[in-house]
């Protein structure tokens, strides 16, 4: 018989629009590209989280709302106060950003634009950021380990950068082409 090792820490993968909460020991993964993930922390309780979204802002009317910073962030806040979490002691270690897009000049700000969002929302709450990766131009692998606010994080090899540079292309094309038929259908005649 032959034993396989495990790891004893449950696992969770969340891919764009995704959000995890737990109250207990965690590991939590995702693949970033332009993206941004918030890993949250309440030193307190000894919950945390971490979500991973595509686009600052919010378009509440499509149904990819946890894409979109505004409502990820608040929806991850929002799960983790379900479990306990006190939100004047939330800190934050964030990563991502990364300018992937070198061939359409269109998509090379949304990095950036990340960037700049969760610095902002995160000031407003009074979220302290402990350490954060932002920036540069190669997409990052995350696993944050929820109890204990590690935050392991390695760049992308090329295949996977690829794939996660092709993944977000086709996704900014969808929401272009969602916007501009939502925008079309908002004409009124008078």
């Amino acid at each position: 018989m032959v034993l396989k090792e495990v790891d004893p820490v449950p696992s969770v993968t969340i891919h764009v629009g995704g959000i995890h909460a737990s109250a207990t020991q965690t590991r939590i993964k995702t693949l970033l590209g332009s993206c941004i993930s918030a890993c949250l922390f309440d030193p307190s309780t000894g919950i945390g989280g971490m979500n991973h979204f595509l686009l600052p802002g919010e378009l509440d009317s499509l149904d990819l709302s946890t894409r979109y910073g505004v409502n990820a962030m608040e929806m991850l806040i929002n799960e983790m106060m379900k479990l306990g979490a006190d939100r004047s002691h939330l800190k934050a270690k964030v990563f991502g950003g990364a300018d992937i897009f070198r061939a359409n000049h269109n998509l090379m700000m949304v990095g950036k634009r990340n960037i700049r969002f969760i610095r902002e929302f995160l000031e407003t709450e009074r979220i302290p950021i402990l350490n954060e990766r932002l920036g540069g131009n190669e997409g990052l692998i995350v696993h944050y380990l929820t109890q204990t606010f590690e935050v392991f994080v390695k760049p992308v090899s090329t295949d996977r950068y690829k794939q996660k540079e092709e993944e977000e292309t086709r996704f900014y094309k969808k929401i272009s082409h969602e916007l501009v038929h939502r925008e079309s259908n908002n004409i009124t005649l008078f």
